[in-house]
C-alpha cells in the first residue's frame, strides 16, 4: 500500500481545567506529491459550554461557525470509528503544525466518551521550520513567509487550517528539494505518539504533585522534628529536580529530611546557605557554588547527617 499523509488540525470550545473539549477536526489527505485525496471539517457537538473570548468582538479570530450550528452537530462519539479508521489507516503519516496539542485533544476527547484511545503517532511541521531557520511563527506568519496561498482560506476553520499545514509543508520541501518522506525520516524526533504523550502527561502531574509538597515545606519550621542537627541553616536545591520522575521523589525525600531535622527549606537562598547537590554534581560546578557564598552538601552527605539510609526503589 503506498504511503498517504494526513494533516490535520483540531478546534476546541473550551480547554477549562487543561482539557481541551474537541468541537471540529479538520484534515487533508494527500499522496506523496501533496495531490489532494480527500478533505474535510468534521464537525460536531462538544456539548459543554464555549469559551466566551471565542466569540467575542475583541477576538479577532472567532470560530468559523455559530454556536447554534456546533450545537446541531452530533458529538464526537458519532464520528469515532470514521475518524479511527482515517487516522489509524496503514502506512499513513499524521502531520500538524504544534500537533502535540491536537494529539492530546484527540485522546481527551476519547477519554471524556470513554472510548479506547486511537492510535497514532503525530509529526509537527513547526519545529522543523523554527530548527531550519532559526525563527519562530504561527501558521499564518510562516504561511506569508513562504508565499503560501490563503486566499482561500478561513482563520479558526480546522479544515482551512490543516490545508495551511499541508501547503506548508510542501513550500518547505521544494525549498529544500526533498520528497516528504524524506522530511519525515530526517525529522523522526519531531514525532509524538499517544504512548508517549500519556507518559509526559502522567510525568507532568506527578511533578506538580511534587512541587506542591515541596510548597507546603519552603520558609516552615517543622513542630515535630526528630533532631536538631540541622538547626539553624538554610537549604535550597542546586540543580533542577523536576529533570525526571526520580529526581522530584528524590528532592521531596531529601526536603522531608531538612524539614524534620530541624533545617529550613527555601525555594532559593540569596546570599548564603546550603545547596543540596546531586551526588555526581562536577567539581567545577561545586566551586563555582562556594564562590558566590554558598555551602555545599550532596544527596549522600545529607542521609549520612541525619542518620538516613537512602530509600529503596
Amino acid at each position: 500500500m503506498d504511503k498517504s499523509y494526513l494533516f490535520f488540525d483540531i478546534e476546541c470550545a473550551n480547554c477549562f481545567d487543561g482539557v481541551g473539549k474537541m468541537c471540529s477536526f479538520g484534515y487533508v489527505l494527500t499522496d506523496r506529491y501533496f495531490n489532494v485525496l480527500d478533505t474535510d471539517d468534521v464537525v460536531m457537538n462538544p456539548e459543554c459550554e464555549f469559551d466566551w473570548y471565542l466569540f467575542s468582538p475583541k477576538n479577532q479570530c472567532p470560530l468559523a461557525y455559530s454556536k447554534d450550528y456546533f450545537r446541531a452537530q452530533h458529538n464526537f462519539e458519532s464520528f469515532y470509528k470514521p475518524l479511527k479508521k482515517l487516522i489509524e489507516e496503514s502506512e499513513r503519516r499524521v502531520i500538524g503544525f504544534a500537533s502535540p496539542n491536537d494529539l492530546g485533544f484527540v485522546v481527551s476527547a476519547c477519554e471524556r466518551y470513554d472510548l479506547p484511545y486511537i492510535n497514532f503517532a503525530a509529526y509537527d511541521i513547526k519545529p522543523i521550520l523554527e530548527n531550519t531557520k532559526g525563527e519562530n511563527h504561527k501558521l499564518s506568519e510562516w504561511c506569508e513567509k513562504y508565499s503560501v496561498r490563503t486566499d482561500d482560506i478561513q482563520a479558526h476553520k480546522s479544515q482551512d487550517d490543516a490545508m495551511m499545514t499541508m501547503r506548508l509543508t510542501k513550500a518547505f520541501c521544494e525549498e529544500q528539494g526533498i520528497e516528504i518522506e524524506e522530511l519525515l525520516e530526517k525529522n523522526r524526533g519531531v514525532k509524538l505518539s499517544v504512548d508517549k504523550y500519556l507518559e509526559a502527561r502522567e510525568a507532568k502531574r506527578h511533578n506538580e504533585e511534587i512541587a506542591g509538597e515541596l510548597k507546603q515545606l519552603y520558609g516552615k519550621k517543622c513542630r515535630a522534628r526528630l533532631s536538631e542537627k540541622l538547626a539553624g541553616k538554610e537549604f535550597a536545591f542546586g540543580y533542577k529536580i523536576f529533570s525526571t520522575p526520580e529526581d522530584a521523589d528524590t528532592a521531596l525525600e531529601l526536603a522531608q529530611l531538612v524539614f524534620k531535622h530541624s533545617g529550613v527549606l527555601q525555594k532559593h537562598l540569596k546570599n548564603r546557605g546550603t545547596l543540596i547537590v546531586q551526588d555526581d554534581t562536577e567539581p567545577a560546578t561545586l566551586e563555582g557554588m562556594k564562590k558566590k557564598g554558598f555551602e555545599v552538601i550532596t544527596e549522600t552527605q545529607l542521609r549520612e547527617i541525619c542518620n538516613m539510609e537512602k530509600k529503596r526503589r
